[in-house]
């Protein structure tokens, strides 16, 4: 008789100890494994002949002989359970297991057995019965539904009982298959989801997408799928285990949150279009009304007419500069106002608004007084254009609501706490019409909720909250306070940011010649050079003799057109052979809206056929990207309306001179 050895289980494994004997063909036990010897801590020896009996609990022996005798008189495999002894004296229950012992010949030669200790088996079944548990509560407590797909060659498949929750449905009461997922795929996202498990089994790629599944009742949710892919050896796939979550609320809200832009994208085109719409309206008339004021006031001495010239000019800038202001306030909302930084004299913009703004104080009958604390630099780095608008739209305030007294400008240079350079000016005045708090509001961060100044005929405050919002693009801000303690005379302190000074500051500034006497408002024409034949194509009328006036004045021979296709019959008009396009003109002033062929569709077909002289763009269109617009048709400069006669001839005498020197330089 022998012993063989039992590889022993690791520790922590799931298999009990097996303990191994085997008898022949006399019914002699002749075989005992280590686990055995172990288990009763005895010897070989001691279980030889019937020695192995001493360690069979008493009341188990005869039942345990009875059966193996039965067993061996029909050679028919056996099982039975007995007491075994353990080396310490205690009994344990054991399974006995016992089958025919296989011979090359065939022949019955007795049998061989294996006995599980059925208290380490009751316990390994209990522990699985825990880790069961366990699993499956981690599983209810997850917000994922797991399903694992075993065996790739067959349909069926296992979900967790979550998964069932997940669509509505109780555990096991549908079946768990791909057939099913089918089924229950949205018809959009069913051909997509399934070549993306295809792709997943066959190109080595994890699964991971998005899809929509019916759930008990008919409606359909949006789920979010993972699944990883288990392989052999040789990188075939043999299983596929994933899990599933739920996101339709991510997925409402996402969709919220796209139509809530969209309409947002949609009211801010709808806005722009409107703006876009009431500036070009507004600006086409003013054209006529800014223009023929200015040639009356410069043009007839009667003083009735010249006040009456005078008011309707202030009036139309009144609303030009509203309109303005409503530009600029939407493109400060959308980020998208560009300051144009420059190097600039403060004093030419101190100047320039001096002289407006003592016009307007005269007409109430109150002085005006600009004065200086301290020394200024003479160069700094601003917007000149936007620093004259904050000033002239604050002191206006300041004339407006003064019945009486002085409007005083203070300026200073200084710097702030961190060492920031800025410029102060401080306007002081009676003010007997706005409360504290109502002056406050006017500069408030955010937008006034009534645009007007009360018991002043209306009067919109939607300049002034734009004003505060260019003092911060600047680098400083306006504040207002309070100077006596009646309350009457009030301050607007305006700070700017200077940026880097590179000219030395100015000294010993006001003195009679540094602030310009106030001039008429009458201006002398620029000339341009004799011969020049313009071509103006322009379907408003009073536009027409506006512009027809002004350019005929400044010396030029100008050929109105209604519209682009007029400009084209007229360019080509008299040509012969191989003489360009339009050798008859000098230059062509494009308006971009007009009937029957508009200004970007006239130059670019210009362009085409070859006319290479310049076009300059004169429209209404000022709203964000209509400068590139006509640049990208083929004007080369850009001019808005209302007309600045100056700007008008500058860029006009500009583009002349430009177009001389090309053609000397290509003859």
């Amino acid at each position: 008789m022998i012993s063989i050895p039992t590889s022993e289980s690791p520790q922590g494994s799931f298999h009990p100890r097996l303990l191994i004997w085997s008898s022949n063909s006399n019914q002699q036990l002749d075989l005992f494994n280590q686990a055995w010897l172990e288990f009763t801590n005895s010897t070989l020896e001691q279980n030889l002949n019937d020695g192995w009996q001493q360690f069979i609990h008493p009341h188990d022996l005869q039942g345990l002989l009875r059966s193996w005798q039965e067993a061996h008189t029909v050679q028919a495999a056996f099982q039975c359970e007995y007491r075994l002894k353990r080396g310490d004296g205690q009994y344990r229950w054991f399974q006995c297991q016992a089958e025919r012992r296989p011979a090359v010949s065939g022949e019955f030669c007795g049998f061989i057995a294996t006995s599980i200790d059925l208290l380490q088996q009751e316990k390994q079944i209990e522990s699985n019965r825990d880790i069961q548990n366990h699993l499956e509560g981690l599983l209810s407590s997850s917000s994922h539904g797991i399903w694992d797909w075993i065996d790739l060659n067959s349909i069926e498949q296992w979900w967790s009982p979550r998964f069932y929750e997940l669509i509505g449905y109780q555990n096991q009461e549908i079946d768990s298959s791909m057939d099913t997922l089918k089924l229950l795929l949205h018809p959009d996202d069913a051909d997509d989801t399934f070549l993306e498990i295809a792709n997943a089994l066959n190109k080595n790629d994890r699964f991971d997408r998005e899809y929509r599944l019916r759930i008990k009742g008919g409606a359909y949710r949006w789920f979010r799928g993972f699944a990883n892919v288990l392989r052999d050896e040789s990188g075939h796939a043999i299983r596929m285990t994933g899990s599933m979550t739920d996101i339709h609320r991510r997925v409402q809200a996402e969709e919220d949150l796209k139509r809530s832009r969209q309409e947002a994208e949609q009211a801010k085109k709808e806005k722009n279009n409107f703006l876009a719409m009431m500036s070009h309206e507004i600006r086409t008339p003013l054209t006529a009304i800014l223009g023929f004021s200015e040639m009356i006031l410069e043009s007839v001495p009667d003083p009735v007419t010249l006040t009456s010239a005078e008011t309707i000019h202030i009036n139309g800038e009144y609303l030009l500069n509203t309109m303005n202001d409503f530009l600029d306030r939407s493109k400060i909302e959308e980020g998208q106002f560009d300051l144009e930084l420059l190097e600039c004299s403060p004093i030419t913009v101190i100047e320039n608004v001096q002289t407006l703004m003592a016009r307007k104080a005269a007409l109430k009958q109150l002085p005006f007084h600009v004065s200086f604390e301290n020394e200024l630099p003479g160069t700094i780095k601003s917007d000149p254009i936007r620093l004259k608008q904050i000033l002239s739209n604050v002191l206006g305030l300041a004339i407006k609501i003064t019945e009486k007294g002085s409007i005083d400008l203070k300026i200073s240079s200084g710097s702030t706490a961190t060492g920031k350079q800025i410029l102060k000016f401080k306007t002081t005045f009676e003010n007997k019409g706005l409360n504290y708090a109502q002056l406050k509001q006017i500069f408030a961060s955010s937008p006034p909720e009534e645009n007007f100044l009360p018991g002043f005929g209306g009067g919109t405050g939607l300049g002034l909250f734009v004003c505060q919002q260019l003092a911060r693009l600047l680098g400083g801000q306006i504040t207002v306070a309070q100077e006596s303690e009646n309350h009457s005379l009030s301050s607007i302190e305006i700070t700017i940011g200077t940026g880097h000074q590179l000219a030395k500051p100015m000294h010993q500034f006001y003195s009679p010649d540094r602030i310009r006497e106030i001039k008429s408002s009458k201006v002398s024409y620029d000339l341009i050079p004799q011969n020049s034949r313009i071509l103006l194509v322009e379907d408003g009328i009073y536009n027409q003799r506006l512009i027809h006036y002004l350019l005929s004045k400044a010396g030029a021979d100008v050929k109105v057109v209604e519209h682009g296709q007029q400009a084209l019959d007229e360019l080509q008009k008299n040509k012969t052979g191989d003489e360009e396009i339009g050798a008859a003109y000098d230059l062509i002033l494009m308006d971009i809206q007009m009937p029957v062929l508009d200004g970007y569709t006239t130059t670019r077909r210009l362009r085409s056929m070859g006319f290479t002289k310049p076009v300059i763009a004169l429209t209404a269109n000022v709203m964000a990207g209509d400068r590139e617009k006509c640049i990208a048709a083929g004007c080369d400069e850009y001019l808005s309306k209302p007309i600045d006669r100056k700007r008008l001839l500058e860029v006009i005498n500009g583009c002349l001179k430009k177009q001389r020197l090309n053609q000397l330089i290509l003859h």
